[in-house]
């Protein structure tokens, strides 16, 4: 907690935005999720709430996506983007949308608002980067070189019976 102190502390000149989850936002969590979780990432899920700028509640459209949280800003680990149409905010991060629901304090340098859930890291998930499947699906034909190419031929010659039959 000490770190999450020293960032709020040095954070002062362009101040902070906190999303704060209401009571039963936590009630859509998974029974125990919480509790499962290490120090380590109990504090990246408090830091993802937190945007190290002001954010005036008319300003969220000036915001680009992904949105830098306190937790970081690599668009595959800790995405947040944050979309307003209105008066109405929406947040999503890959695995949960969550809406603001209301104002809990703002002057110029501190904006509180409440959310409807809470802001879950896809990072927390194990989701892998979009680019390693075609790595994997592009090994796996090297491994069939010495294998017979009969499936493949297979798949040829009825290729070209349905191209006959078609025309």
């Amino acid at each position: 907690m000490t770190n999450i102190n020293s960032q709020l502390i040095t954070a002062k000149g362009g101040g902070l935005t906190i999303f704060a989850p209401d009571d039963s936002a936590f009630s859509h969590l998974k029974a125990g999720f919480l509790n499962s979780l290490n120090e380590g990432k109990k504090i990246e899920l408090l830091q993802f709430h937190i945007l190290p700028q002001f954010v005036d509640s008319n300003n969220f459209d000036s915001l680009s996506n992904p949105v830098e949280t306190v937790a970081g800003k690599d668009p595959l680990k800790l995405p947040l983007n944050v979309e307003s149409f209105g008066n109405s905010v929406n947040l999503s991060t890959g695995v949960v949308n969550a809406s603001v629901t209301g104002v809990v304090y703002q002057d110029n340098k501190l904006a509180i608002y409440r959310l409807d859930k809470v802001l879950l890291p896809l990072d927390f998930f194990g989701t892998k980067a979009p680019a390693s499947a075609p790595v994997a699906a592009a090994k796996a034909p090297k491994s069939d070189k010495g294998k017979s190419s009969s499936a493949e031929d297979d798949d040829e010659s009825s290729t070209t019976q349905d191209q006959k039959s078609s025309g």
